[in-house]
């Protein structure tokens, strides 16, 4: 299993030397919309982080050509796109973790419009950068909040910005480097035995930093059938419980993931 951690560690490396901190801030993306439906005001909150070679933190990862060729010349353009699947705002896919699994293209519109519930741990990840959503924290937000919906995606909120983390990473030490908030093997265990349909974290994966690069919760989670958001934008925007997630995924036969549009609405 490839060490995510070290091809990060090394990858943020190359993009600290090479990007200014600027670059990076540009690629979060604000939008934010109102619009009304029979007289009902909605809100709808962009959970994307823009995506552009800011967060091509590996050479390869994403590169953009144009492609010349016939009806160039009335004005029309056209470019060739290569690009890693787990890239941004990305969809782990069953098939990410599990030969046999789900691939992109298997999974259908009532998997990817769904109830959305966002776990704050703001305050756990300010004193550890390696917190964890833990079964306090669910039982916690159902305390509040009442039953978890049918179906819903669970969304970790952390307030990680992974663009940010590039920017400042020459300041951490090789140990903090290593570490970020993501769920605990518990926490996905109680959920596994829930009517939930995915999980989110703003971080860059679904397993905290301690727990790589053995990945439990990859491996139960994607092997479970299930789906996983990773570098979700802006959950702070969207509210704890009441809205709806849309993960906007082109069904792309035989992918393990794929970049992703993903929006709350409420």
């Amino acid at each position: 299993m490839i060490d995510r951690r070290a091809v990060l560690a090394a990858s943020l490396v190359t993009a600290f030397a090479s990007r200014s901190p600027e670059a990076f801030a540009s690629a979060v993306s604000p939008d934010d919309a109102t619009i009304k439906l029979h007289g009902r005001r909605l809100e709808i909150v962009d959970l994307t982080h823009r995506l552009t070679r800011a967060f091509a933190f590996t050479p390869g990862r994403l590169s953009m050509e144009a492609v010349e060729g016939s009806g160039t010349g009335a004005g029309m353009r056209l470019n060739r796109l290569s690009i890693v699947e787990h890239t941004g705002t990305h969809l782990d896919a069953p098939r990410h973790f599990s030969p046999e699994g789900r691939s992109v293209g298997d999974l259908s519109i009532a998997d990817l419009v769904v109830p959305l519930v966002v776990i704050d741990i703001r305050a756990k990840r300010q004193l550890d950068r390696d917190a964890q959503v833990g079964p306090e924290d669910l039982a916690a937000w159902e305390k509040k909040h009442g039953s978890l919906p049918a179906g819903c995606c669970v969304a970790m909120l952390s307030a990680w910005d992974p663009l940010a983390e590039v920017a400042r990473y020459g300041s951490l030490s090789p140990e903090e480097r290593r570490k970020s908030p993501g769920f605990s093997r518990a926490a996905a265990d109680l959920l596994l035995k829930r009517d939930v349909r995915g999980i989110a974290v703003d971080t860059l994966s679904l397993d905290a930093g301690r727990d790589m690069p053995d990945y439990p919760v990859h491996r139960s989670w994607l092997r479970s059938g299930r789906w996983g958001l990773e570098a979700v934008a802006n959950l702070d925007r969207a509210p704890a419980s009441g809205a709806i997630m849309f993960v906007g995924a082109p069904p792309i036969a035989e992918a393990t993931g794929i970049p992703i549009r993903a929006m709350a609405l409420f």
